[in-house]
């Protein structure tokens, strides 16, 4: 559990100090660094740190939120090892999930993480670039891409893969892109990265972590990825960023059909099959408080 007293001095910085820091595009080779045998194991590891409250939150978002509720497809782009992918197979109801890495070694580990968990008759993972994927219009009521906006270069990048986001998604569809938030100052950030990442030191993720402190000084701003938002599109937009400690940030594009963006207020799983285990429960119920 997080300690409030190591969280308060970031709550307080993000509240009255301007914003300071500016990007630090990653510099290394993306392809070669999620290709690494070393990377792509840490990444795997993961699933059991608390970024698995993340990807709850945002599993509960689309439950909220999504029109079609039976049936259908869903797609994740810059899917990694998979496992949010095989996470809205297990709580949703797709006939097909597909995922797509530009990475050949993550896309194995996913498709044997699709294998474990059973769920490759209905999962299928598959090497693409996620601005360019082999799909006609619409062909998915789901898009998710998750934590990879900061790996990419420059807002223009971004701006085409929420274009292809939302040309993936048909009029009545969603598509949701979630990704970290760069905080106001270089020390607070230092703070911030010591205290969440510590978790990752705990098992062993000692090049995971250090991705995760690179991803915070790549990190965008909410005002800078709003700026992404296809200006042209039949859906509406809406951007969410967490309350008091703004870390992770949420871009929907949902039906412009007039209703309201939440349309349900339930959640896709009992209490027997939380995809957040009981030693996390205290975080994942502030982390829900924050981004409500």
């Amino acid at each position: 559990m997080l300690n409030p007293l190591q969280v308060f001095p970031i709550v307080l910085g993000q509240a009255f100090v301007p914003q300071t820091l500016k990007r630090t595009p990653e510099v290394f080779d993306e392809t070669a660094v999620m290709s690494a045998e070393e990377s792509v194991q840490q990444y795997n590891e993961a699933m059991e740190s608390k970024l698995v409250i993340i990807y709850a939150a945002v599993l509960e978002h689309i439950h909220r939120v999504r029109r079609k509720t039976e049936g259908g497809r869903a797609i994740d782009l810059c899917c990694g090892p998979g496992h949010f992918t095989l996470l809205m197979a297990k709580h949703f109801d797709f006939e097909e999930v597909v995922g797509v890495d530009l990475s050949e070694p993550m896309v194995a580990a996913a498709n044997r993480n699709a294998d474990s968990w059973g769920l490759s008759d209905r999962v299928r993972f598959e090497v693409g670039d996620a601005t360019a994927v082999q799909a006609p219009d619409g062909a998915f009521d789901v898009v998710t891409c998750n934590d990879a906006a900061h790996h990419m270069p420059n807002l223009q990048l971004v701006g085409e893969l929420l274009g292809e986001m939302d040309r993936l998604s048909p009029h009545d569809g969603i598509a949701v892109l979630s990704d970290l938030v760069r905080l106001k100052t270089d020390s607070l950030t230092q703070r911030y990265t010591k205290l969440i990442g510590q978790d990752y030191l705990d098992r062993g993720l000692d090049s995971f972590q250090q991705d995760f402190c690179n991803s915070m000084q790549a990190a965008w701003t909410g005002d800078e990825l709003r700026l992404a938002v296809p200006s042209r599109s039949n859906k509406a937009w809406h951007h969410t960023i967490q309350k008091l400690l703004p870390t992770v940030q949420l871009i929907t594009a949902y039906p412009n059909d007039g209703n309201p963006i939440q349309i349900r207020k339930s959640l896709p799983w009992s209490d027997h099959d939380h995809p957040v285990p009981s030693h996390m429960k205290t975080d994942w119920n502030l982390f829900r408080v924050l981004l409500a």
